[in-house]
């Protein structure tokens, strides 16, 4: 055998053991080339996708979850807490906004504290300070939640003494008879 044939036999086989590893090297750039190409588009999806928000009534609270038309939301709110079955809020990713009642404000303690007989309970109060909702309460400290808002507190049964916060939002106060204490800001 000349050396030339010798040699184009000698190539022929090296192109036929290689050329399968040539081609999975091209599939494997391919594929992570599609893989990537699919990774973008999913991202500028998500960039693209407006955030879900979510609007309904409250039908129960539980810990870190509320259920609202149907859904059990994870929501981070101080007031999450004090939410009642009924109102109708906006969760959103900037949190949560309490849309019915617009304004409001929580108490639990004894019933004839407010005006609503022996017991203890759990009463909501709307704008103009009329009674929302009173469900059955708790025996404890008595307490109120309420928005101090443009120098005056929102929604608050009358009657009760309440202090002039250092600033405005949402607090809550331990009351001692009808006289409020601040506790702490809640937002």
């Amino acid at each position: 055998m000349k050396r030339r044939t010798f040699l184009v036999k000698l190539l022929l086989l090296a192109v036929a053991f290689l050329a399968p590893a040539w081609g999975e090297e091209e599939k494997e750039g391919e594929k992570k080339k599609g893989e990537e190409g699919k990774k973008r588009r999913d991202e500028a999806k998500e960039e693209n996708r407006p955030a879900l928000r979510y609007y309904g009534q409250v039908e129960g609270v539980e810990e870190d979850t509320l259920w609202v038309g149907g859904r059990a939301l994870r929501v981070r709110t101080p007031l999450l807490p004090y939410l009642a079955p009924g109102m109708v809020v906006e969760v959103g990713p900037e949190g949560l906004a309490v849309l019915s009642p617009a304004t409001w404000a929580y108490y639990q303690g004894p019933g004839d504290l407010v005006g609503l007989g022996q017991g203890p309970v759990r009463a909501w109060w709307g704008e103009g300070g009329v009674l929302w909702r009173v469900l059955p309460g708790y025996s404890g400290q008595a307490s109120l939640v309420a928005r101090y808002q443009q120098g005056t507190w929102q929604a608050v049964p009358k009657g009760l003494s309440l202090p002039r916060p250092p600033q405005e939002g949402w607090w809550l106060l331990a009351l001692e008879g009808k006289t409020g204490k601040l506790i702490r800001r809640l937002g």
